[in-house]
């Protein structure tokens, strides 16, 4: 462990990036509202937004300093996508003099203690980039049967996530999990002084956060994992259909294997002769629907959109997943 960290003044920044979500981003404003802030830290809070004009300006600037005393600032990234927004978020926290750089996202909450229990995750690890458990918000409306069933799967799907992360961690100080900036902590000289930075030739293919975990520890950083510091996704409606759940994961499935080809690139011929074994595993869960509690139901559109992704990203073909915004 770095003992220098226990006692350090740390700058931080809180960041997420939003596109038209006015309603969700308040209520992320509200949680970053109630938050307990870190001892022997200066934190402030930043939205990005990443649009062709200032929509949501007015709705961030309203309240320039939250009812727990942080500021918060708004800057307009103009350069539409993703990887352009959170780099955007970088440079605003290097200007800032900021040591640390945190990310969540604009369709979740946090947890009162979540920052505390994430810079206290940081100070006591030698880790660099650190990342934090998402829970699925309960629902805030009634739901059809359909919607409820994929809820509640996603909702059981998530807590198995959790628990291997947990265990993972648990066997070493130096574990492999996946960082993502929907939960995430970073030293800013990543970006100042490793040159490692959200790459933006991914505009909307998504995964740039994940490109950017594995450019981390091929250059032998320490990562870690954080599991008791929450952040709580609000999942609107139309993404709890079979056709989104997957489209989401046809495109993650795309990125990975896009990923994957540029370490391995004899897999884009062997994934073909995955089909046949594919297949058969499609119809079988599809014959299990009915006793699984929409489990099957998932796994399903999971399973069939990652392979079908991966296909595609063998004919060469690349994710636009976050060219339109879900939410509200």
């Amino acid at each position: 462990m770095t003992h220098s960290r226990l006692d350090k003044h740390f700058r931080i920044t809180v960041a997420a990036l939003t596109r038209r979500r006015p309603q969700m981003v308040q209520s992320l404003l509200a949680s970053w509202g109630e938050m307990d802030l870190p001892e022997n830290c200066d934190v402030r809070c930043l939205i990005v937004e990443n649009d062709d004009e200032p929509r949501m300006r007015s709705v961030i600037t309203a309240q320039p300093v939250l009812n727990n005393g942080m500021a918060l600032d708004y800057v307009l990234e103009t350069e539409a996508g993703i990887p352009f927004g959170r780099n955007r978020a970088a440079k605003e926290a290097l200007a800032h003099g900021d040591d640390l750089l945190v990310f969540v996202d604009d369709d979740e909450t946090v947890a009162q203690d979540w920052l505390v229990k994430l810079v206290n995750g940081y100070r006591n690890s030698d880790a660099v980039l650190l990342g934090g458990p998402v829970r699925i918000a309960p629902p805030s409306i009634k739901l059809t049967r359909l919607q409820a069933a994929i809820h509640d799967s996603l909702t059981r799907k998530h807590q198995k996530k959790e628990k291997r992360a947990q265990e993972k961690a648990a066997r070493s100080t130096n574990p492999n999990i996946t960082a993502a900036t929907n939960n995430w902590i970073a030293e800013t000289r990543l970006f100042s002084d490793e040159n490692i930075w959200f790459d933006e030739n991914m505009r909307f293919t998504g995964g740039t956060d994940t490109k950017l975990y594995q450019t981390v520890k091929a250059k032998g950083f320490v990562t870690g994992w954080i599991e008791d510091a929450y952040v709580y996704e609000t999942l609107p409606v139309k993404r709890l259909s079979f056709r989104y759940q997957f489209q989401r994961a046809k495109d993650h499935g795309n990125n990975s294997f896009n990923l994957k080809m540029i370490q391995k690139p004899q897999s884009r011929y062997t994934i073909f002769l995955r089909i046949p074994t594919k297949v058969i595993q499609l119809i079988l869960l599809t014959l299990s629907i009915p006793f699984t509690r929409g489990d099957a139901l998932l796994k399903l559109a999971h399973k069939s959109g990652t392979f079908y992704g991966k296909l595609g990203a063998a004919l060469g073909r690349r994710s636009q997943h976050y060219k339109k915004t879900t939410g509200h």
